[in-house]
């Protein structure tokens, strides 16, 4: 019996048999978890804790307290279509009974109480070896060796060499206990499971419990039996070890291997060194590099690196959701990539900027929340993850700050997206010397604030630096200006020309190659979002410093009352269209029956020429690639289901208003002018300039989502083509779970690296996981303290919102209204909100316009002054207050409410009505 490594041929851990040196114990001690290991799940309700012996599916439906970390994590590979050895798990009740028997409990009571450092005395180590000697001769029950045979019996591994590996349910004791290589023969696979248990008693295991404030009856013992993989006498042809991320400086979008001829056992022992490579992976290229410099030949060439990269980070997905790197084990027959195991990587390196200044993470939902409110489909956060760096860092990449490549930029709370808050705050000052507080401004939420250096940030050679960048900016900005409209307009007409292509007459090969080219599209256009954020925030900045200079009061409200009705503001026009689309179904009878139709397809049997028709279809036609959560792959288009948009028709044809929107922003905008004219004769010329300027801003930050919004549906309709093929082969059960897959795994898919295996199972687990986040309430602020669970940020959670009826928020569009409140979540449940309430929200996106037009204000409870609320709020002529800190909480569905964009300030100046539960408007 070969002892030695942790499980089957693969890469694994010396066990306490003396072949693994210090060095090497603190060189995997370095790879083990940054995250907080995922929660281990318990016995499900049909899960049978007596059995003796666990197939794969019973180790997953068990769960980790039963099946261990290492066996339960096989089993779910096993689920999700991996190739893993034929093999089951002795669950951690056998381990439980064997110690439970008295004379074996008799030797470890007193053992509860031996301190770490009794642990190495004579009398303690003659404590131990009696009781690892008792655990060796007692071995397994009757019923558990009778549960073994059967297995290896039904398993066809009766006379084939296996692997005997402990697990614990943590994988923090990874390396600790013992495992056994090439055991054949069912009396040694029972002798190497009872020497497993045997080995949680050792001096090293028992010193480590100690050390790690671990009970001895807190880590019972389970124990994985598998096939070892390849050739019984020689061994698999190649095995290692695979990380998705660098384990050493913690870069993301990476996998790194270390691999060996044969079992890699050598590398193990320290004898040979490995063969290393890096492989990194883009959007639209892949790249090997190999980091060793032993001179040998290659033991896997290119393409076999490739391959087994792909595996991993698949893997990636399928159990860390593309959060959680994972440390892989492995091995190759050829033919074959064998999973031998895989865990969290843990102590991760933080990887980001040099000067930042926190060394704890600090994690923000600030503005992103607007465009993505609630817990994301696995697609649409590995497209988020793919290009996170590029979009969020699109500025610093524009004036040539340097960026570190695969930077953790954002990472998912309760399936919510997060943003590294200190590593942005301290790129925005290093780079263009802002401060975090005005950064915050833009951001919205309530971020705290990392220090800075005290002297001025454009002082001193590194604020020279600055300066220089700040011209590089705005110099830039003006050529980005210029060629982004085209780039955005672009967009859009692709999404409207694609609805009428078929993409089931393409080949598998086909389909990927349009998905590569709409990936190319998007590289392309992804610093354009960020970019049209940062023109509009450069110039709304300017201007009001321009303001300053003539010694205006309420400068920051003149600018909000300046940039009202700006014009060509795409999330602001799909709102008044629909207006006009009111106007029009009014003054045809046809057009209003069709209207009531519950069919949203009914208008499409009008005449040709009818008015209201004609007027549908260009709406569709300009904005049909829109939808309420329209960042969200799994939302449904307006072009496919119009439903949404004929139910703000109907209200707005039931309740027609007293006066148009546009035009009262038109007045707002106007009165506002005029103020502009008492300005210094010199300083006019310089603020109409910069207005203007400011304006196109506003309309290009929004603009800008909507081409964002057709890449997205551009996407959507390929992952729903290889959802339909998924769902003929029978791998997915509709067409829409496609979406619960990763867009690497649906890409996987349909280059053939994986046939659809286990996606039925990764689906309905993913689906559960989702519907379970969605009732999750989370902070807007979280940070993750070394050892420590995340948490709510602790200077936001000092200082929390008192009850009261006076709120102070973010002054997002001047003016002041009063009305009742109608709290909502979702844009959804719009249709309980009557003309002329006040709308509160979480925050808004291009899905929540349609309720401005029912809206005398609008309070949200994040979000900034360039946020999508405020922008169209100033175009709808509506008073706003955004980042309001836990409206949602204080103020109540009913409450009557006065709403100060002037000052900022939120009033409740009556409690709720006794009609704040009516039915929805019709």
């Amino acid at each position: 019996m070969d002892r030695g490594r942790s499980i089957l041929a693969g890469h694994g851990h010396a066990h306490e048999t003396g072949l693994e040196s210090e060095r090497l114990a603190a060189r995997r001690e370095r790879y083990n978890h940054c995250f907080p290991m995922p929660k281990l799940v318990p016995p499900s309700p049909g899960a049978d804790q007596n059995d003796q012996l666990l197939t794969w599916d019973e180790a997953f439906a068990a769960g980790s307290d039963v099946a261990g970390g290492k066996g339960w994590n096989l089993a779910r590979l096993v689920r999700y279509g991996f190739a893993v050895p034929p093999g089951g798990v002795v669950p951690a009740s056998v381990y439980a009974e064997l110690f439970r028997a008295p004379d074996v409990a008799a030797l470890a009571a007193p053992l509860a109480a031996v301190t770490l450092d009794e642990i190495g005395s004579d009398d303690v180590d003659a404590q131990l070896a009696a009781l690892r000697d008792l655990v060796i001769r007692k071995g397994l029950s009757p019923a558990a060796r009778a549960a073994v045979g059967r297995f290896l019996d039904e398993s066809g591994l009766a006379d084939r060499p296996v692997a005997v590996a402990e697990d614990g349910a943590d994988t923090a004791f990874a390396g600790i206990h013992e495992s056994y290589l090439g055991v054949t023969g069912f009396d040694a696979v029972c002798a190497a499971v009872a020497r497993c248990f045997a080995s949680l008693w050792t001096p090293r295991a028992v010193a480590y419990r100690r050390r790690a404030g671990v009970g001895d009856d807190a880590t019972p013992c389970a124990v994985v039996i598998c096939e070892m993989v390849g050739d019984p006498r020689d061994g698999p042809a190649a095995a290692g070890v695979a990380f998705s991320c660098d384990p050493v400086t913690g870069e993301r979008q990476v996998v790194t291997i270390e691999l060996a001829a044969g079992t890699g056992e050598d590398v193990v022992r320290g004898a040979v060194a490995p063969q290393q490579y890096a492989v990194r992976r883009s959007v639209l290229d892949t790249s090997i590099t190999r980091l060793d410099d032993t001179g040998e030949a290659a033991i896997l060439d290119d393409r076999e690196i490739e391959a087994l990269a792909g595996v991993v980070v698949r893997v990636h997905w399928s159990l860390g959701d593309g959060d959680t790197p994972q440390d892989v084990e492995w091995a190759y027959d050829g033919r074959t990539f064998w999973m031998l195991q895989s865990r969290p990587v843990t102590r991760l390196p933080r990887w980001t900027f040099p000067g930042v200044p926190a060394k704890v993470p600090t994690w923000s939902d600030g503005n992103i929340r607007d465009s993505l409110p609630r817990p994301l489909t696995m697609a649409t956060w590995s497209m988020l993850d793919a290009n996170a760096q590029a979009i969020v860092y699109a500025s610093a990449q524009l004036v040539e700050y340097p960026l570190p490549c695969g930077m953790q930029v954002m990472r998912r709370f309760g399936g919510r997206p997060y943003f590294d808050l200190d590593s942005l705050q301290w790129s925005l000052y290093d780079s263009l010397g802002i401060s975090p507080a005005d950064a915050n401004l833009t951001l919205g939420g309530y971020q705290p604030e990392i220090p800075v250096p005290d002297r001025g940030a454009l002082r001193g050679r590194a604020g020279l630096a600055r300066v220089r960048r700040r011209f590089r900016l705005v110099n830039r900005l003006r050529r980005f200006r210029r060629g982004a409209p085209g780039q955005i307009d672009a967009l859009v007409a692709r999404a409207r020309e694609s609805r009428a292509v078929d993409l089931s007459n393409l080949s598998d090969d086909a389909l990927r190659a349009r998905f590569r080219e709409l990936q190319s599209l998007g590289a392309t256009y992804q610093p354009v979002l960020q970019l049209a954020a940062t023109y509009c925030a450069v110039w709304a900045r300017v201007l009001e410093s321009v303001l300053q200079l003539a010694r205006r009061s309420a400068a920051r409200s003149l600018v909000s009352r300046l940039l009202a009705a700006s014009g060509d503001v795409a999330s602001a026009e799909h709102g008044f269209r629909i207006r006009e689309l009111a106007e029009s179904a009014a003054a045809d009878a046809a057009a209003a029956a069709a209207l009531r139709d519950p069919d949203p397809l009914a208008w499409k049997a009008l005449p040709a020429d009818a008015p209201f028709r004609i007027a549908m279809e260009d709406y569709l036609d300009r904005f049909g690639h829109r939808a309420v959560f329209e960042m969200e792959l799994a939302s449904t288009r307006w072009a496919e289901d119009p439903g949404y948009v004929l139910e703000q028709v109907r209200f707005q044809v039931d309740n027609a208003p007293a006066r148009d929107h546009r035009s009262r922003a038109v007045d707002v905008r106007r009165q506002a002018e005029s103020e502009l004219a008492a300005l210094p004769a010199l300083l006019r010329p310089v603020a109409r300039r910069v207005l203007a300027r400011a304006r196109l801003g506003a309309a290009l930050r929004e603009n800008a989502k909507s081409g964002s919004a057709a890449a997205i549906a551009l996407i959507r309709r390929f992952c729903l083509e290889v959802g339909r093929r998924m769902q003929a082969a029978g791998h997915i059960a509709a067409a829409h779970d496609v979406f619960h897959l990763s867009l690497f795994e649906v890409e996987a898919r349909l280059t053939g690296t994986w046939d659809g295996t286990g996606a039925g199972s990764l689906v309905a687990d993913r689906a559960a996981s989702l519907a379970a986040q969605q009732e999750l309430e989370l902070p807007g602020v979280v940070e993750e303290p070394p050892g420590a669970a995340p948490r709510p940020h602790s200077a936001l959670a000092a200082k929390p919102v008192a009850d009261g009826d006076e709120w102070p928020g973010v002054a997002a569009a001047a003016g002041a209204a009063e009305g009742v409140a109608c709290v909502l979540r979702t844009p959804h449940d719009g249709g309980r909100m009557r003309r002329g309430d006040v709308l509160v929200a979480p925050s808004t996106d291009p899905g929540w316009t349609p309720l401005f037009l029912r809206a005398s204000a609008v309070v949200t409870e994040t979000g900034g002054y360039l946020s999508h609320g405020a922008v169209v709020a100033r175009e709808f002529g509506l008073p706003a207050v955004v980042n309001v800190r836990d409206a949602m909480r204080l103020i109540a569905d009913g409450d009557r409410l006065r709403v100060d964009g002037e000052s900022g300030v939120v009033t409740r100046i009556g409690r709720g009505r006794a009609d704040a539960g009516r039915q929805p408007n019709t």
